[in-house]
């Protein structure tokens, strides 16, 4: 049935509040599904279905609203703040590196801003003429040498734990008082 849109939304390789944190590649994939389902609807023409997990069904994902919101467009010609971009990076879970090797790491150095989104494609060069975006290339995470252009890409979070101020804020809320000093009646 080609008419149909088929998303995949895989269940985490680890179990919840394990000591390890799920693949990166698994969380790649689940927040492209994510943000396909939150930025496009479905209609007559274009019917979806959606394959998943029971333990995927059971485990809670970020709000519609937050993936549609948290996703960044990179083109050539786009105007964009570096600090801004880093700030978007660090808070959709990326991580500051010297060198990019690994999925969800970004390094910056002068006009040039390498990452490795989750996903298929591969690393990214972002080259920058002051703030305008001039190109975007594919590199190989060994080498570090540039591969093909790209003309634009679609940056998605890294992780689904977003950890902006309101969040940090909420967290540390309600860890004091689940597990503070006046939680356990001392």
């Amino acid at each position: 049935a080609p008419e149909i849109d088929i998303l995949d939304v895989p269940g985490w390789d680890c179990q919840p509040y394990d000591r390890v944190s799920p693949h990166a590649g698994v969380v790649a994939r689940r927040m492209t599904a994510l943000s396909r389902l939150a930025k496009t609807a479905s209609s007559a023409e274009r019917p979806r279905v959606v394959t998943t997990t029971v333990d995927c069904l059971l485990q809670r994902v970020p709000m519609r609203k937050q993936v549609a919101a948290e996703s960044f467009s990179a083109a050539p010609g786009n105007a964009v703040d570096i600090p801004d971009l880093s700030r978007w990076l660090e808070v959709n879970g990326f991580s500051r590196a010297g060198t990019v090797r690994d999925v969800g790491e970004y390094a910056v150095r002068g006009g040039i801003v390498d990452l490795y989104p989750p996903g298929p494609m591969g690393p990214i060069r972002l080259d920058f003429f002051g703030d305008e975006l001039e190109t975007l290339r594919l590199f190989d995470p060994n080498t570090q040498r540039s591969v093909q252009p790209v003309e634009t890409h679609l940056l998605l979070p890294a992780s689904e734990a977003l950890l902006d101020e309101d969040s940090i804020k909420r967290f540390r809320s309600r860890y004091r008082e689940l597990f503070g000093a006046n939680a356990t009646g001392d």
